[in-house]
This record gives structure tokens, C-alpha cells and sequence, in this order.
């Protein structure tokens, strides 16, 4: 009940299980304002969906997500704009060389194995380095809602690097080139891992930059809103990559969760809320590493997917599979706006102020 064959992906899943997958994503995307990526991407590879696809379609569900998350962060004026556009160019630049990279390995056949060394690598450094520091934040002393992380060495080196730009909206000054490094890598590595980059961003700018935490996640919503919609047009335009039959579930039960996630959200102190992500970053990691050493001792005897031929398809499922060969641009664009009003929508009908 409620299979469907997708017909980009060309396997069978369940649209409940996806939904519910949507609402997990939402859901820690509106709690830690890092886009839940990390998490959607392996769920829907465990779950039998091509790399490739799952990589692809995700950034449409980010942006869904990500516009809930804006919103609500524009309301409660946390953006600042001329901070969002210093790291928007940086993450703009990435986008762009992270699709030409992603083409190229999914071109030479390498794609699959570069996802899970670099999820298990990214997510093991980033949790256990918040995991560090947030559980000694938790033991040492009472949290505030939006306490700022103790001061660290390469936050005080970053602190005396050249082109100095005061942001008063945080009260803090912050060295460009970093800024603008940090965001042109995260944009790359998020877009070839399909992630939003939301949970190397967010650490990034609490530990490195020292930004209040929800003054982060605000950055972080803006970033992966902007990159992913971007990242979503590129995907169909030349990867054809994009399965709005797939994303459709995803952005629907996304939109719920990242309410929900808000709404826990307010009661979440900084360092606990930290400490919550490093678990979540761990698990996730542990999960990628469990299935590459299995690999190594289960050496896989499957062949490459071919694809299905529109006959087979349901009439609708197969007008869909045109509209994505032949007129991919078009495809592109209407999957982001779907998914554009969709997360905005939901924050004017939720009432989250």
C-alpha cells in the first residue's frame, strides 16, 4: 500500500515512509537549523534510492525546509544582511564548482564511495569536536538560551587576520577572507554531498566566529535556502537527477517537522541544544561507517540499475519522465517553486511568529 516506482530513480519505495522521513528531516532542520541533510541523504540511500537521486532530490526538500526556517528567523530578526551576503557569495562560488565535481564522479562511477568516506569523515570530526566542547559548556556551568561557546585558539588567531568587518547586530568583528573561505568549502561539500552544508556551517560559525547560536542557525537557514535552490535547478538542468515524485513526500512532511522542531526549539538552551546535534552528527556517522565496513567483508553482487522504459510507467509517472529529459529547465524550476511555497506557506498558515 502507497508504492510507487519513481520514475527518475526507477525503484519502488513507500510514499508513507518517505513522508515520515520528511518529517524527521523537517523536524531537525527546525530544531538545529542545519537543513537535515546529513541525516535525509543516508536515510534515503538506506531506503534503495540511487546516490545520485538521493543527493540531487534532497536539495529540493532543503529548500522547503530552509524557507520555513527563514521566515520564521526574519520574524524574530536574527538575519543580518550584510553578514548573509558576504557568506552567500562564498556559498554561491562553492555551489557552482561542487555540481561540476559531483558530475564528474558520478561520470566516473565514483560517486557512491566518495559519499560515505566523506559523511564518515565530515560527521565524526564535526560531532566529536562539538561533542568535546559541548558537554564540558553543559557540566561547567547554567546555559542561557543563546550563550556563545568559550573562546578557543583558532578563534582568537581568525580574530587577528586581516579585512576586518564589524557586524553590530552580534556585536562581533569578524576577518573576510576566513568568512569567505569557510563558506566557498562548505557550499562545495555540501552541494556535491547533497547536505546544505547546515551542519558544518552552523559549528563553523558558533566555534570558529563565536556567533550566538540561533544567530547561526539564522545564517545557516539563509545559506542553505539561497545554495540549495540553486543546487536544485543545476541537479535537473545536467544531472536530470531531480525525482519530483520523490521530493513531493519529502517537502510536505518536511514543512510539518520543521514546525515542530521550532516549537522545540524555544526550550532547547545553547549548549544542551549542541550537545543534542553532536549525538545526532555521531550517530550518523557511526551508521555510514557500520555500512562501509560491511562492504568490505559483504563485497556487493549487484549490477548497475538500468533504466525503465516509459512504457512502463504509469501514464502520468511517464509525462513526468518527459517533462524532466526534454525540458529539464523548466522541471528544475518548478520543483524549487513547489518547494519555495511550500515551506513559506506553512510558516504564514502555522502562525510561527
Amino acid at each position: 500500500m502507497f508504492d510507487v516506482i519513481l520514475p527518475i530513480a526507477g525503484v519502488w519505495v513507500n510514499i508513507g515512509i518517505i513522508a515520515l522521513v520528511g518529517l524527521l528531516i523537517g523536524f531537525v532542520s527546525g530544531l538545529f537549523g542545519v537543513g537535515g541533510g546529513f541525516l535525509m541523504t543516508p536515510i534515503l540511500i538506506f531506503l534503495g534510492v540511487p546516490p545520485s537521486i538521493a543527493v540531487a532530490t534532497g536539495s529540493a526538500q532543503l529548500v522547503a525546509s530552509a524557507s520555513f526556517g527563514t521566515a520564521i528567523a526574519y520574524r524574530k530578526g536574527l538575519i543580518d544582511r550584510t553578514l548573509s551576503i558576504y557568506l552567500l557569495i562564498g556559498a554561491m562560488i562553492g555551489t557552482g564548482l561542487g555540481i561540476s565535481i559531483f558530475n564528474l564522479l558520478n561520470k566516473m562511477g565514483r560517486l557512491d564511495h566518495f559519499v560515505a568516506v566523506a559523511y564518515v569523515v565530515l560527521l565524526g570530526l564535526v560531532g566529536g569536536f562539538m561533542l568535546k566542547e559541548s558537554l564540558g559548556a553543559v557540566n561547567a556551568t547554567s546555559t542561557t538560551d543563546d550563550d556563545r561557546p568559550t573562546e578557543n585558539a583558532i578563534q582568537r588567531w581568525l580574530s587577528r587576520q586581516g579585512f576586518q568587518k564589524e557586524f553590530p547586530k552580534f556585536g562581533i568583528t569578524l576577518s573576510l577572507p576566513p568568512l569567505l573561505i569557510i563558506s566557498i568549502t562548505i557550499g562545495l561539500i555540501g552541494t556535491v554531498l547533497g547536505v546544505g552544508g547546515g551542519f558544518m556551517f552552523v559549528p563553523a560559525l558558533i566555534y570558529l566566529f563565536r556567533l550566538p547560536t540561533r544567530a547561526a542557525v539564522a545564517a545557516s537557514q539563509v545559506q542553505i535556502l539561497v545554495t540549495m535552490i540553486v543546487a536544485t535547478v543545476l541537479h535537473a538542468v545536467y544531472n536530470h537527477a531531480i525525482d519530483v515524485v520523490l521530493a513531493l513526500p519529502l517537502i510536505l512532511g518536511g514543512v510539518f517537522g520543521a514546525h515542530l522542531g521550532a516549537l522545540l526549539g524555544r526550550i532547547v538552551g545553547g549548549a544542551r541544544f549542541r550537545l543534542a546535534l553532536a549525538l545526532l552528527i555521531l550517530g550518523v556517522a557511526l551508521r555510514f561507517l557500520y555500512a562501509l565496513a560491511r562492504t568490505l567483508f559483504e563485497p556487493s553482487s549487484s549490477e548497475p540499475a538500468t533504466p525503465i522504459p516509459l512504457s512502463a510507467l504509469p501514464s502520468w509517472e511517464g509525462w513526468v519522465a518527459l517533462v524532466a529529459q526534454n525540458n529539464s529547465l523548466f522541471y528544475g524550476l518548478a520543483t524549487m517553486i513547489i518547494a519555495i511555497l511550500a515551506g513559506f506557506g506553512a510558516s504564514i498558515l502555522l502562525h510561527r511568529d
